[in-house]
């Protein structure tokens, strides 16, 4: 038998008839054989990488549960397919140089991208670079590359209708840097959903959260705005709903009882919070596996597999309430 016929066989490409390449991969398995990555990538031209650059203190990453479960999901699709993830943390911020030196060091075959920004500064960056990129999350404007992105603004719309159930009227939005474009389509819909019930919006900035809080439970976007203060918040993440809590009680106010609150994410601290918190919960693990399957079609140029988002969930627990009236 040839060696070109085992070439054929091995790497699953035409020219051998169906018997010939099964009898070639169960010699194979008999003898215990396996691919050298190494060969294969050179034969390829490929890495058999993919860049993800997450701009995040570590410590924040303990409490992120969306990158744990994104993180999953990219593995769910990466790993049969024999492609490894090149995972770097940085500092907050766009991490132009991490992107660089990824790109023009030849280290990745492409690139997936998150926290998308409004203004995106890695858009011009990564397309001189040439290589394939996919974005996590849905571009504010023009975009040179495909997206995929979850429904999760549906989940902000969600909370808002719990509250109005629950008899809320005035109903505040806390939400991370408005730079991203997550925070901004999570807040075009609490507008959407809350119309005479919204109130006040405030934006923490990163390490900001309790001064983002503070400012919530005062009733005011800014020294000289005096509103009446809300008696439900919608927040974009658990992180900034659990400071919110804890804002609460050291301003002498019980949630649910002086005001109700609403995370978004259900990360596991979601349910151990005292009181439990409500939350929206989104498949990122799905989406996660549909960003990198996306990247990979991107990669071998091909069309992506049809990706369909599943719907966010809001898991109502003891951190709503019926309003006082």
């Amino acid at each position: 038998m040839s060696s070109a016929a085992v070439s054929f066989a091995i790497n699953d490409r035409p020219g051998v008839s169906p018997d010939t390449r099964e009898r070639i991969l169960e010699a194979a398995r008999e003898l215990g054989w396996r691919p050298s990555a190494s060969a294969r990538a050179l034969t390829e031209a490929r890495t058999r990488a993919i860049g993800f650059v997450l701009a995040r203190d570590p410590e924040q990453i303990e409490l992120d549960s969306f990158f744990v479960r994104f993180l999953s999901g990219l593995e769910r699709t990466l790993a049969p397919a024999d492609y490894a993830l090149l995972l770097q943390l940085v500092p907050e911020g766009p991490a132009l140089s991490a992107y660089e030196r990824l790109a023009f060091q030849g280290r990745v075959d492409g690139f997936l991208l998150a926290d998308v920004e409004v203004d995106d500064p890695r858009f011009p960056l990564l397309q001189d670079a040439g290589l394939p990129v996919v974005l996590a999350g849905h571009p504010a404007g023009e975009c040179p590359f495909p997206w995929v992105e979850t429904r999760h603004a549906e989940g902000t719309a969600a909370a808002v209708e719990h509250l109005r159930a629950l008899g809320h009227e005035r109903i505040a939005f806390l939400g991370g840097s408005p730079d991203h474009e997550h925070v901004q389509a999570r807040l075009e819909r609490w507008i959407q959903a809350a119309g005479p019930a919204a109130g006040l919006v405030v934006h923490a900035r990163a390490g900001a959260a309790g001064e983002g809080a503070r400012e919530v439970l005062g009733g005011s976007a800014g020294p000289d705005a005096e509103v009446e203060p809300p008696t439900a918040v919608v927040c974009t993440s658990d992180a900034l709903a659990l400071a919110l809590v804890g804002a609460a009680r050291e301003a002498g106010l019980s949630v649910p009882d002086d005001i109700s609150v609403v995370g978004f994410d259900d990360s596991p601290l979601a349910a151990l919070a005292s009181p439990a918190l409500t939350s929206v919960r989104v498949d990122y693990a799905e989406f996660g596996a549909a960003a990198a399957g996306a990247l990979l079609a991107a990669i071998s140029g091909v069309e992506p597999p049809a990706y369909s988002p599943s719907a966010p969930e809001l898991v109502a627990r003891a951190s709503t309430a019926t309003a006082r009236r």
